[in-house]
């Protein structure tokens, strides 16, 4: 014989169990199928009500949802009503919840309002006077029979709105209001709550608790008092002034929430329980996340505002690692096997909390080949951006063996993403307790990842802009910032120690008679192949340097005698005897070499370039493919110079200068936005000079100053002809020459030409070099905000070229950004040109500046700079510069384009 338990539902006499046989030849029934034919905004659906009790409402934790703003969050609830027959029942749906609270806009039976209503088969429900519920009592349906129906379920015909009252036959509960009687009425029902309910009598003797409560606390009855959900309960009801009260309770790994009410007439205390395990983990959770998304907030600001990449991680993790409370974080980068040139991994960073002991130099976590190592599986999980997680010994073998040798007990191991390749990984180590990490957690520590890879992108681009202010773009030999810097460093040096040093200066013989006739990319290609051929003639700490164009400078840091110098020139002069081949042309080059030397021929690095620099001279002038060392009697200038500085002085006032014009224009469109103002000088007995010459003499002489005024006050003039000819309005870029921009008024003079033309100021740009900006950056800094305050725009010439600081660039008031003609001329898809060009785009952009590409030659450079969203475009393929008469001309071409276009798009 099986048996049942039954209840004493008697809320009033202790709780007692009975126990009745179940007679052996009941046969089981065919189950009666409770259905509710459901249609809101989300459509039409069958449900089965198969659980005791159902609460419908729009807060996605009911158990029936249903998708209407009209509904409440909790609008109603179905309790299962038994009949004295055990295997009949049926449904009671009150209006609101069972503590007395209604909803907004009540529910309707057949027509008519109702609080609570004993549901029938084929009753109408309309909850929130919008969704429309049938309910359907089906009997005898197999499970076969009820598929086929809910298959062929007429929805219209469901759902259409009875027109007949509620049956007369099967009068409607009576409505009262939900004051304590009705309420203490409906706690009639404890019996069909999934919630725990019970009672204590203030004897503490248990009077009641419902099957939920024996079921989810099976030791209730048992401990009485000493049971965690009754402890406590007499002395917290004395203590407070309410007879409504609720706390929390933890009973083994749960929590619930207990609403206690005590009954003062009855002298009873009744409980209902709820269970708010999950919402605590919920909450549990929340707090985590957030704590551990503003960890990685405060990590991220370490790695973008501190200089040091390296103090900047390691403080990031120590942020991290506090705020996760974990034990150990590692970063773990890949690299070629020094030996076997495998992808391997090498951990490079490291957090540990005080009492765990440190990875960082563990032989197995460094070159270690991910194709023989215990992390195999690790390499393709990550590289697909996969999380690792779980606790150590459900890890394979091999790699459980690696992680209990650190002492790991459960690891997160999240890829670090860079440039969309797997750089390498961050973990996170319990090695006190094991530890299952939730996705919330994951999620933050992705976003950890994501800030450390946009730290290292920033340290690439950092260290590309770095290299390229410090090295030739060409030839990747130290430029003469780089050189200038190491010639002072080993003059400090020669001074303390007492010993010799020279300073070379050489170019290339015939070099730009190749270069004009067999065309730059040879001329390219020959410059990278004698620097690679020089920098074997050197010893180590020697210093070679491309200088410009075809020349070099070499520094020795330290010599016993002038021999060493006049040696290291002799075997340069013999490596470039033999003939270079070159796409299949033999081509060959000579040097000529001037050397200066320490102490001798002065102490000062600028001097002694000048003098290696005569000495070069000089030893043209005798015949190439030599050196010459540096004597004072060299000094007098040659007799051509002085003829030209002679002439350059009366240059301004004879009318010799002319400004030349090229074009700057729109990436997109290809129309002119923009001109830059070149001058020229037109000797009448040598013809037209090139600047090249005539500038540094001007600099030389201060000559520079008259003139680059001249050149202002012209080119302003010129553009507002131009505007007021209607050929648009256009900007005009004038450089500025360091002695120009370090003249106390220049910023009078400025003045006065926006004046004087009647300029409007936003139409003039002021180019100035990194050089001249940084030389005195305080002085820069301050000029440039004047200018910029009267609305004149600042541009950054030839950038790339000089310092290329971040810092720099963030301290100067700029507008434009130029980037160097170098770095463009071999602009080709997958170059070195290609990556520095974009960063320092996207550098620009980042910066909000518009950047201007200079020495475009050919539309596939054109092309590549559009892909990389470069602003504007200046070159040859443009137009070389021209005279203000030829640019009159472009000008009005560019205008009837730009009117052409107008009317297309009209049209």
């Amino acid at each position: 014989m099986s048996e049942t338990f039954l209840y004493d539902i008697n809320p009033y006499t202790p709780a007692r169990r009975t126990y009745e046989p179940r007679a052996e030849y009941e046969q089981p029934l065919t189950p009666v199928r409770h259905l509710l034919v459901v249609e809101d905004s989300e459509g039409q659906r069958l449900l089965s009500l198969e659980s005791t009790s159902h609460s419908l409402g729009r807060d996605p934790t009911n158990s029936i949802v249903l998708q209407s703003k009209a509904v409440s969050r909790q609008h109603a609830m179905l309790l299962r009503v038994t009949s004295s027959d055990p295997n009949s029942y049926g449904f009671l749906i009150i209006d609101g919840n069972l503590q007395g609270k209604r909803s907004t806009n009540g529910i309707k039976v057949n027509g008519q309002k109702c609080h609570s209503h004993r549901l029938k088969h084929e009753d109408f429900l309309l909850i929130g006077n919008q969704v429309r519920i049938r309910y359907l009592v089906l009997q005898n349906l197999t499970d076969d029979d009820f598929a086929e129906y809910s298959r062929q379920v007429d929805f219209t015909g469901l759902l259409q709105e009875s027109e007949h009252p509620i049956s007369p036959t099967i009068p409607p509960v009576q409505e009262q209001e939900s004051d304590e009687a009705s309420l203490l009425r409906l706690a009639s029902f404890p019996e069909i709550i999934p919630s725990p309910m019970f009672e204590i009598n203030l004897n503490g003797e248990l009077t009641y608790f419902n099957p939920a409560a024996a079921s989810i606390f099976p030791d209730l009855a048992h401990l009485g008092m000493e049971h965690p959900m009754l402890e406590g309960l007499f002395s917290l009801v004395q203590q407070s002034r309410s007879n409504v009260l609720v706390r929390e309770v933890a009973v083994d790994q749960q929590v619930f929430e207990q609403s206690i009410h005590y009954i003062s007439e009855s002298d009873l205390i009744r409980s209902c329980v709820f269970d708010i395990t999950e919402r605590k983990h919920a909450e549990s959770e929340l707090r985590k996340r957030d704590r551990l998304l503003q960890s990685v907030a405060e990590a991220t600001t370490h790695l973008l505002a501190n200089v040091g990449y390296d103090s900047a991680i390691n403080e990031a993790l120590a942020t991290l690692g506090n705020s996760a409370r974990v034990d150990r974080i590692c970063i773990t980068m890949n690299h070629s096997h020094p030996t076997t040139g495998d992808i391997s991994s090498s951990m490079r960073f490291e957090w540990v909390q005080d009492e765990i002991s440190s990875i960082l130099r563990s032989p197995h976590r460094h070159n270690q080949p991910y194709r023989s190592s215990a992390f195999k599986r690790w390499y393709h999980l990550l590289t697909d951006e996969k999380s690792i997680s779980g606790l150590t010994h459900n890890f394979p073998e091999a790699e459980k063996n690696i992680l209990l040798e650190d002492g790991v007990l459960s690891v997160l191991v999240v890829p670090i993403i860079v440039n969309h390749d797997f750089w390498g990984f961050i973990e996170l180590h319990q090695c006190s307790e094991e530890y299952e990490w939730s996705f919330q957690e994951e999620s933050v520590i992705f976003a950890m990842a994501a800030s450390i890879s946009a730290a290292l992108q920033r340290q690439e681009t950092e260290e590309i802009i770095h290299h390229q202010a410090f090295h030739d773009a060409l030839t990747s030999l130290p430029n003469r910032v780089l050189f200038n810097d190491r010639l002072d460093l080993a003059l400090a040096t020669a001074r303390r120690n007492e010993h010799s040093l020279a300073v070379m200066f050489l170019d290339l013989d015939r070099f730009k008679i190749i270069n004009d006739t067999l065309g730059h990319s040879i001329g390219d290609a020959l410059l990278n192949e004698v620097a690679q051929r020089l920098q074997t003639c050197l010893r180590d700490g020697d210093t070679i340097a491309r200088w410009g164009g075809d020349e070099f400078t070499v520094l020795l840091p330290q010599i016993h005698d002038v021999e060493d110098a006049t040696n290291a020139a002799s075997r340069i002069l013999n490596a470039l005897k033999t003939p270079f081949r070159i796409s299949q042309q033999e081509l060959f080059v000579d040097t000529s070499i001037g050397i200066a030397l320490y102490p001798q021929d002065s102490d000062i690095a600028e001097t002694l370039l000048q003098n290696a620099d005569v000495a070069l001279y000089r030893c043209k002038e005798q015949g190439r493919g030599g050196y010459r060392l540096y004597s004072p009697t060299m000094n007098s200038k040659a007799p051509e110079l002085f003829v030209l500085e002679n002439s350059l002085r009366h240059a301004l006032e004879r009318d010799e200068f002319i400004i030349y014009y090229q074009p700057k224009v729109d990436a997109l469109t290809g129309f002119i936005v923009g001109l830059e103002a070149l001058v020229r000088w037109e000797h009448p007995e040598l013809g037209l000079i090139s600047p090249a010459v005539f500038i540094p003499l001007a600099e030389e002489t201060g000559l520079i100053v008259e003139i680059g005024t001249w050149v202002l006050q012209t080119a302003c003039d010129h553009v507002v002809q131009w505007h007021r000819a209607g050929l648009c309005p256009l900007s005009i870029a004038v450089n500025l020459s360091a002695r120009q921009f370090f003249q106390p008024d220049l910023v009078k003079v400025i003045a006065q030409a926006l004046a004087q033309s009647q300029l409007d100021p936003q139409y003039l740009e002021l180019e100035i070099t990194e050089t001249i900006a940084v030389k005195h950056m305080e002085f820069s800094q301050s000029v440039l905000q004047q200018i910029q305050d009267m609305g004149v725009h600042i541009a950054m010439d030839d950038f790339g070229t000089g310092y290329s600081s971040l810092n720099y660039l963030k301290q100067l008031p700029l507008n434009t950004l130029k980037i160097d003609r170098s770095f463009i001329c071999d602009l080709k898809p997958n170059s070195k040109d290609l990556k520095i060009v974009d960063a320092v785009i996207a550098l620009g952009q980042g910066l909000d500046l518009k950047v201007v590409a200079e020495g475009v030659e050919t539309a596939q450079q054109v092309e590549l700079l559009r892909q990389l969203n470069c602003d504007i475009l200046q070159g040859y393929l443009f137009s070389r510069p021209i005279t203000f008469e030829k640019m009159t001309e472009m000008l009005k071409t560019n205008w009837l384009q730009r009117q052409q276009q107008k009317l297309m798009i009209l049209n």
